[in-house]
């Protein structure tokens, strides 16, 4: 289970580095550097998390001969790139300049987009991690040794 084990850590991390985002324009005095930094870090963890989880969990339900799981595999993939469709929305419309014009609503931004990577890291770890470690953890099937899962 180390590759659901990583993407664990990753969440925790993602997390995280969304709070330093916060809490940089949270300050008194907002340094705009430290900003454009934290929210660097983010985009590029976040890029990282994303093709890993394609290639550790889409891979594994989609290999998988139940239709259930091959449906599973499609919706965890779709609900991540409308998340990361948003967090690129996100970059596109809070520019540097538009967050110095208003950091306070930015915050407020951040936090929604905090809210909804928080509830998507719930439901993967409640719903998808545990079908995903089990298919993991079973023999491979045919397909499976063809796409390179175990």
């Amino acid at each position: 289970m180390h590759g659901l084990d990583s993407i664990r850590q990753e969440h925790r991390e993602l997390l995280r580095l969304t709070e330093a985002v916060m809490e940089a324009a949270g300050a008194i005095e907002p340094s705009f550097d430290k900003i454009a930094a934290a929210r660097h870090a983010l985009g590029q963890a976040g890029s990282r998390h994303v093709i890993g989880k394609l290639s550790t969990i889409t891979q594994a339900l989609q290999a998988s001969a139940d239709p259930a799981h091959r449906a599973l595999g499609r919706r965890f993939t779709d609900e991540l790139m409308t998340l990361r469709q948003s967090a690129s929305e996100h970059y596109g419309l809070w520019t540097m300049a538009r967050v110095k014009e208003d950091p306070r609503e930015f915050r407020m931004a951040v936090r929604s987009q905090y809210r909804a990577l928080k509830a998507r890291v719930d439901w993967e770890e409640a719903e998808v991690f545990p079908v995903v470690a089990r298919l993991l953890a079973a023999p491979a099937n045919p397909a499976q040794r063809a796409a390179g899962i175990r």
